[in-house]
């Protein structure tokens, strides 16, 4: 199976950087003279440097993918090579899953976003837990319990799910929505956010208490 494939085996995070930011240098230059119209061209380790003070040989170390060990550039270092290429931070650390289910997530989105609009126009969006208010709005969550049954198999499943999920609304919450971030924006990032909990939800989550 391809590496690099959504459901291929996972590699050290460093890999992917490495990958990702090679593949950003090799287009990130100016057009290629002689060759046909918006051919790439690289960017080189030399104008790098200039742009960030990032070491040749750093930069060669950081993209090479040979040896045990996997890049692991500091924070700093993160920040002036995404500032130099025109990407967020995070763009070099994504892996092709996170790309994935971030793809599938905006794919999705279209009634979360209708239901993030619908709660924000309320002026019942910022109140509480915003993506859990937007699941519950499309009617994905919580789980809907089998009628009749007391404690069963099913319900431990479905409490499991709904606390996963209620966790993972606040994390994502945390990550996208703090306040002080413009109202449209949060509608869009709470509508996205749902889109990821819901697709993500394991069938049959482990929670720790």
């Amino acid at each position: 199976m391809d590496r690099s494939s959504p459901d291929g085996p996972l590699m050290p995070l460093g890999r992917y950087f490495s990958e990702n930011l090679s593949a950003v240098l090799a287009v990130a230059g100016k057009e290629r003279e002689n060759r046909s119209v918006g051919s790439p061209g690289p960017m080189t380790a030399t104008q790098i440097h200039r742009k960030t003070g990032v070491a040749r040989s750093t930069l060669r170390a950081l993209k090479s993918q040979r040896g045990e060990s996997a890049a692991n550039p500091d924070l700093d270092t993160l920040d002036r090579l995404a500032a130099a290429l025109g990407v967020p931070p995070a763009f070099l650390l994504m892996r092709p899953q996170d790309w994935f289910a971030l793809g599938q997530a905006l794919g999705a989105s279209g009634d979360y976003l209708a239901a993030a609009m619908k709660l924000h126009s309320a002026g019942q969006l910022d109140n509480g837990s915003p993506v859990e208010k937007v699941l519950r709005e499309c009617k994905v969550h919580p789980d809907a319990r089998p009628m009749g049954v007391g404690s069963s198999p099913e319900v431990t499943r479905a409490n499991a799910r709904d606390e996963w999920r209620r966790r993972s609304c606040l994390k994502f919450g945390a990550l996208m929505l703090r306040p002080g971030r413009a109202h449209q924006s949060r509608v869009a990032l709470a509508a996205i956010a749902g889109a990821l909990v819901s697709a993500s939800t394991p069938n049959d989550p482990n929670i720790d208490d």
